[in-house]
Order: structure tokens, then C-alpha cells, then sequence
């Protein structure tokens, strides 16, 4: 009984695992690098989830295959919260190099994984020449920074090979047109981390990032014919707000460099394992750009909201008929791409009789490389007051095209609309007046004048004999005084917004430090910095009445020293702000120095607080 028990068992688990393997999602995967040089041997590898045969590779023709495919399989199961998860893998590489310089295609391999055919993408592959020598400085970045070795030891690599790059894809546009702003680091260096990250302010454009990656990711690409690990660090959207030249300032920041160091003398065999690796810390800065933006051309139509870009218009009345005095909308729905999350809601002429409310925005919008595009409805709510057939006059909304270079006017049709009668008790209803509150039902008929005589007598004391009659205007007066001087201190309390700021600036910056200290023990190293920065930021900004945007290391310098702050404090503020902004791109530096820079910002708080 106890083997047949162990078989059934047995055979069930391999059921299950049968199961999950059957419902296992099945692909073709393809990994390629995106250029290499022309001499270079690397590697292409197809990758088939599922129990795969009969693979096919593709034709490659503009270069000579070295080896390949070598198969390498894998295979896992995973129980988790009771579920078991099988996956199998069958991956297939090929060792390749090219045969010229040039931009190749790769076409897609073909893999039948449980009896159904799978192809791969594509790949394109940049071949480019190889480099006659090793690069230098970043060409058109300024960078400072060296190596520097102790006595007996000598720096074996270099830290030049880094660049920062600042691109834009429109450098001439007109007021309101989209400029795609991207940031990236090119670096052939072994970089460990970042400090001291300023950038750009992009003062005279709107601007909105949309893309700031969590993780910075280095990926080859090539830069003036070279091959650098590029990572991206920034991607904004820049939307224009005044005409003529602007300038756009330098990126910067400071990269912490791993380069290795050996002994001096000879050449050994034993080198490579005595050698160490020290840390430099390399400055590099982008280049400026300047952006023509012209203006936009004169004599705008009256339906101009400030669209720029390409779009579309829908117009409908929803429901298409009502009762009266029942609510209904106009919609009005821009499609398209450009500065929509700027377009104003087009002007409206709705039928008299129709009591109009105000207009509702929603907004489902993306941001990309031409800017930001999907849909803004305008919802205009309505309820007409009285029956009959109506007409919507048709609605115009005009943009400047930036593909024809002139205004373009969307005009649509004329909308008819019913209007029923409502129930009996509608004739006697009324609008409530600009108020715009519910209707009012009229009061009923006049009473009957009564005919029987009726004797007269006397009902009380008149108030003009009454000592009420003096006291009420006076103390009508002493109220309108203590009220007027309460409101004025009232008043003054409201307007001192600052100085309330300045008043709660310590107990909210504890108050965010708190927040850190959660992080803190938790031990999350890049939530700590992130909130610790914001902490003594905010602190800053509510004690000396700072504009968020206008933060920066002069700023806080400048406003510190004119506030009769101690050079020390300053000193070690800048300190552990620098520390702050390296700490969120550095590997962690371990909960000892998280609590050191904790204690640090509350003794900061506090020399600033006594000052």
C-alpha cells in the first residue's frame, strides 16, 4: 500500500508539473548587441521558452559565423504560496563577425515550440571602424579630474573616456511647439556612482520629464564613430513660452571612477593580481544650446486657445433629447498631437433657453519624442428650461499647424436638438434666477379678504418710548468696532503666511525626518537619501522663504551667510546635501553612515535653529 501510495503521488506531482508546463507562455527571444567594431567577435543568441526542435537560424550573410549554434538548455520549477511554476529554455548562440563596416539587418530565426511555429524579431546591427587609438577627453564636453597615484603605484587606466551630452531634436520652433530635450552619459570608464547632479533650468520653456529612469542602465551605442556604454539619465519635454533666442545652460555632474592601479617597474604575469583599484571623481559638464523660437504669425482667429501641433475635432450633444428641465452635455473631444495639455476650452454659444454650467476637463494624455498627444474632452453641462426643437450653433477651434505653417480652423456641424415637455407640474416652475439652484414652486392663490368687522386695541409698548431705543444703536456701534478690530487682527495673521512658514519651518522639517527614519530602519537606502534631501530642502525653503525652484548651492549659500549663519554650519549643510544626491545613485553605503547623516541633519536643524 505505501509503494502504490508513492506512485499515485509521484504521479500526480507529474501531472501538475505536465499542467503548468502546458500553460507556460512560449516565445523567441533574440539578443543581439546593437554595433560593434569591425574586428570584433560577439555574440548573437536566440532564446526559445518551452520544449523547442527544429530550429532554424537565419541567413548570415554580411557576416562570417565563427561557431554556432551551440545549444545550452534550462529547466526550473518553483512552488510558491502553494502553486508550482515549471519553465524550460533553449537557448542558441552563435559566435559571429563582420565582414565589413556598415549598418546589416539580421533577419528572424524560426523554432517550433510544442508543435507551433515561432519566428524571431529582426535585429540590426552597426558595424563601425575600429579605433586606431584610446579616447580622450569627452570631444565637446568640458571635464575636469585625474587619476593621481601615492608613491610606488601607478594609474593603469584612464578616466577620460566620459562625455555628457545634451541634445535636442528641433532647434528652430515656433512659440508653443514641442523641443524634445534628452540627457545621456557616454562613458568607456568603470563608473561606480554619481554626485553633485545640476540640471538644466530651461528657464523661458515649460518643461515636463518624461522619462527619468529609476535605474541608469548603460547600453552600446556609438559617438562619433565611436563605441561608448551609453546610459540615458534625462528625457524632458520643453514647450516654448517666448519668442527669440533662448539659451539653454550646461548639464553637470561629477562621476566616481573605479580605476585600477598597479605596482611600478616591469611587466609581471603576477600583475593583474596585485593590482587595486582606487576611486576618482571626474567633473563633466555638457554644452549649452541656444533655440530659435519664433513667433506666432499675426492675425489669430477668435477660436485660437493656443494649439500648436496637428488635431482633430469631435462635437455631440449627450443625450441627443430631453425633457425640459433635465440635464444634458455638449462634448467637444481635440484629438491629436502638440502642447494639448496647454489648449484652453473653445468658446460655446448654446440656445438661450438653455441654463449653461461650467465647463469639465479631462485629460488622457501621453507624453513622447513629438510631445504630448491623445485626447482633452470638454464636457459643457446644460438644462434647457423650456420645450422645443433647438439647434447648437456649430463650435470653431483653430490651431497653428506646425506641418503647413498657419493657422487651421475646425468648424463643425450645426447640432440639432430636442426638447420634450416635462410633466404637468413643469408650468409652474420657474428658473431660480444667475443663482442657478434648484427651481421654486410659485405660491398658491390670494387669500379672502375677511368682511366681519374686527375690533382695534392696543398690542403693546411702541419701541419709541422704549429704552431699547437708545441702547440698540449703541451697541450696534461697539460690536461694528470689535468686529472691525478683530478682522483686522484676523487679517494680518492671513497675510503673514511667511512668517507662519518661518514659525513651522522645525517642526515640519522633523516631521519629514521622521519619514526617513522609517526608511532608516528599514534599511532602504536610495528612499532614505530621497526623503532626507526633500527634508532638509523644505526645511530651508519654510525658514528663509525660499522658492522651491530657486534652490541651489549659491542660493542656500548666499542666504545662509546674509542670515548670520556660522561658516561651519553652511559648511556641513553643503556637506550632507552632496552626500544626499551621491548616496541616490551610488551603490548603499550601509545603515552606519545612513545614521550618521540622520544624527547629522537633526544637529544641523538644530545650529541653524539657535543661530
Amino acid at each position: 500500500m505505501t509503494r502504490l501510495f508513492r506512485m499515485i503521488t509521484s504521479a500526480a506531482v507529474w501531472m501538475c508539473c505536465a499542467v503548468v508546463m502546458s500553460a507556460q507562455e512560449h516565445s523567441l527571444t533574440v539578443d543581439a548587441p546593437n554595433v560593434v567594431t569591425e574586428s570584433e567577435i560577439f555574440r548573437v543568441v536566440y532564446t526559445a521558452t518551452g520544449r523547442a526542435s527544429g530550429f532554424t537560424g537565419p541567413d548570415f550573410a554580411d557576416f562570417h559565423v565563427l561557431a554556432g549554434p551551440s545549444e545550452a538548455t534550462m529547466s526550473s520549477t518553483q512552488i510558491v504560496n502553494g502553486k508550482m511554476s515549471h519553465t524550460y529554455e533553449i537557448s542558441y548562440t552563435y559566435m559571429l563577425q563582420a565582414k565589413s563596416t556598415g549598418t546589416f539587418n539580421i533577419p528572424g530565426a524560426s523554432a517550433v515550440i510544442e508543435k507551433e511555429t515561432y519566428t524571431s524579431k529582426s535585429v540590426r546591427i552597426e558595424v563601425v571602424k575600429d579605433e586606431q587609438s584610446p579616447a580622450g577627453a569627452g570631444g565637446g564636453a568640458q571635464s575636469q579630474g585625474e587619476a593621481r597615484s601615492g608613491g610606488g603605484s601607478r594609474a593603469s587606466a584612464k578616466v577620460g573616456d566620459i562625455q555628457l551630452r545634451l541634445t535636442l531634436n528641433k532647434s528652430t520652433v515656433v512659440k508653443g511647439e514641442p523641443v524634445i530635450a534628452t540627457l545621456k552619459l557616454y562613458s568607456k570608464a568603470n563608473i561606480s556612482g554619481f554626485e553633485d547632479v545640476r540640471f538644466p533650468t530651461f528657464n523661458g520653456f515649460w518643461n515636463q520629464e518624461i522619462e527619468t529612469p529609476q535605474n541608469i542602465e548603460f547600453r552600446r551605442e556609438t559617438l562619433d564613430g565611436v563605441i561608448y556604454d551609453a546610459a540615458l539619465l534625462r528625457k524632458w519635454m520643453l514647450l516654448p513660452q517666448q519668442s527669440g533666442e533662448i539659451t539653454i545652460e550646461p548639464a553637470e555632474l561629477v562621476c566616481a571612477v573605479q580605476v585600477r592601479t598597479s605596482s611600478a617597474g616591469g611587466n609581471s604575469i603576477f600583475d593583474d593580481f596585485f593590482d587595486s583599484y582606487q576611486t576618482v571623481r571626474k567633473r563633466v559638464s555638457s554644452v549649452g544650446h541656444k533655440v530659435m523660437v519664433k513667433p506666432l504669425p499675426a492675425g489669430a482667429p477668435r477660436s485660437f486657445t493656443g494649439g500648436v501641433g496637428e488635431f482633430n475635432m469631435d462635437v455631440k450633444v449627450t443625450p441627443d433629447s430631453v425633457k425640459a428641465h433635465e440635464a444634458a452635455s455638449l462634448v467637444l473631444t481635440i484629438t491629436g498631437s502638440g502642447n494639448l495639455n496647454l489648449v484652453d476650452a473653445p468658446s460655446v454659444v448654446l440656445p438661450p433657453d438653455f441654463e449653461v454650467y461650467d465647463v469639465k476637463r479631462t485629460d488622457n494624455i501621453s507624453s513622447g519624442a513629438g510631445g504630448t498627444s491623445g485626447t482633452k474632452t470638454f464636457e459643457y453641462p446644460f438644462i434647457p428650461r423650456s420645450p422645443g426643437d433647438f439647434t447648437v450653433e456649430p463650435v470653431e477651434f483653430t490651431y497653428y499647424s506646425v506641418k503647413s505653417g498657419k493657422y487651421v480652423t475646425l468648424r463643425s456641424n450645426p447640432i440639432p436638438f430636442k426638447v420634450g415637455r416635462g410633466s404637468a407640474s413643469d408650468a409652474t416652475v420657474i428658473s431660480s434666477g444667475p443663482d442657478k439652484q434648484s427651481v421654486k414652486v410659485l405660491g398658491e392663490d390670494i387669500r379672502f379678504i375677511r368682511t366681519v368687522p374686527t375690533s382695534l386695541g392696543s398690542s403693546g409698548v411702541l419701541l419709541v418710548s422704549s429704552v431699547w431705543m437708545y441702547l440698540i444703536p449703541v451697541l450696534s456701534l461697539v460690536l461694528f468696532f470689535l468686529a472691525c478690530s478683530l478682522l483686522k487682527k484676523y487679517m494680518k495673521m492671513k497675510s503673514d503666511v511667511a512668517g507662519v512658514r518661518n514659525r513651522k519651518a522645525n517642526s515640519v522639517a522633523r516631521a519629514r525626518l521622521r519619514k526617513a527614519g522609517g526608511y532608516l530602519k528599514q534599511n532602504l537606502n536610495a528612499a532614505f537619501y530621497e526623503e532626507l534631501h526633500k527634508a532638509m530642502e523644505g526645511y530651508l525653503s519654510d525658514k528663509f522663504r525660499l522658492d522651491m525652484t530657486d534652490l541651489n548651492r549659491e542660493t542656500i549659500e548666499n542666504t545662509l551667510s546674509s542670515a548670520g549663519r556660522s561658516q561651519e554650519v553652511i559648511t556641513r549643510l553643503m556637506t550632507l546635501l552632496d552626500a544626499c544626491d551621491f548616496a541616490r545613485y551610488a551603490p548603499s553605503s550601509g545603515a552606519a553612515a545612513m545614521t550618521e547623516h540622520y544624527n547629522e541633519a537633526l544637529d544641523i536643524i538644530a545650529g541653524i535653529e539657535k543661530q
